[in-house]
């Protein structure tokens, strides 16, 4: 009886042992590589410092993408573990089945419809008018659609001018668009280089107009390689931590990290200085931020189901660690 006894014991601490060293090898597990990839805008500059500090070590590949498609196509191919991209973007590519999360919601508003000489006042004086917005389909092409018809103006009662922000910026400046929609920091260099130009409309105060006091307009956010999150818990839970930290350092001292931003992101730190006064970045999970996500992508649906990839994304959208 001693015996069989002793037999169990010496099973149980095997099973115990190996059952530790699993756990063991599963925490301290970590890719050859993290690859992170961000377009040239406010919500990236907390990654900059990130990988500055070497907040996730120094297997870190950083990678600033030209436009939404090319984001799109690398998330596609399964070649980003982590992606700024605009919260409509992101559901489009849950629906459509790719391997992505939702992993928090940064930008809260950085979109302003801007008039030479103050000459939009109201979404009635755009009738007729030629508007210039950049990236269709994605935050400034369908927020912009959205505002229109909650304001009674059909897409037929007005011209709209599709282009690359950038581009918008150059049109506006060269005096060939009067009415432009565009995001920080590009809104600061239009007041700084184009003649005349004024903010005409706050797109995050207009959406509290019509969806009520207190509602926000997640417009960015950065989505997780699913299968990536689930190999590496632990390194998913490390960049939420280290992005919300250097975040929150980026809104609090601007003036601290413009200089690398300058050298990193070829904006001038008097420019990011400045935008950060209309910028408003805010770290939430994706849990925090289901309610204001869900409400902005029924918004958009109701508008055109095709801007969030033909219905609401269920539950396994938002990640959970």
């Amino acid at each position: 009886m001693k015996k069989i006894q002793a037999i169990f014991l010496v099973f149980i601490i095997v099973i115990l042992a190996a059952g530790c060293s699993k756990g063991k090898d599963q925490k301290t597990s970590i890719p050859d590589k993290i690859i992170i990839q961000a377009p040239v805008a406010p919500p990236t500059s907390p990654l900059v410092k990130m990988v500055e500090d070497k907040m996730l070590g120094d297997n870190v590949e950083f990678i600033l993408y030209q436009n939404v498609e090319e984001a799109t196509t690398r998330v596609a191919r399964g070649e980003a573990d982590f992606t700024v991209l605009p919260v409509n973007v992101a559901s489009k590519l849950y629906n459509k089945e790719a391997d992505v999360s939702l992993l928090n919601v940064n930008t809260w508003g950085i979109l302003y419809l801007l008039s030479r000489n103050g000459e939009v006042k109201s979404w009635e004086d755009l009738r007729g008018k030629e508007l210039f917005v950049g990236a269709q389909g994605a935050s400034p092409d369908v927020i912009t659609r959205y505002l229109l018809s909650q304001n009674g103006i059909g897409e037929e009662e007005i011209t709209i001018s599709y282009g690359t922000s950038p581009e918008m910026l150059q049109w506006t400046i060269a005096g060939k668009a009067d009415i432009v929609v565009l995001p920080e920091p590009l809104v600061t260099q239009c007041l700084l280089k184009a003649e005349n130009m004024e903010i005409s409309m706050d797109y995050s105060q207009e959406w509290e107009k019509i969806n009520g006091k207190g509602s926000r307009l997640p417009q960015t956010g950065i989505v997780v390689r699913t299968s990536f999150a689930k190999e590496y818990p632990d390194i998913v839970e490390d960049f939420q931590n280290a992005y919300k930290t250097a975040l929150e350092t980026v809104v609090s001292d601007p003036k601290a990290v413009s200089g690398l931003i300058e050298e990193k992101l070829e904006i001038p730190a008097a420019v990011f200085e400045n935008s950060m006064t209309r910028t408003k970045l805010e770290f939430a999970t994706a849990e925090d931020a289901k309610t204001d996500v869900e409400a902005y992508l029924k918004a958009l649906n109701e508008l055109s189901a095709e801007m969030i990839g033909g219905k609401l994304p269920d539950e396994g959208f938002y990640y959970k660690k």
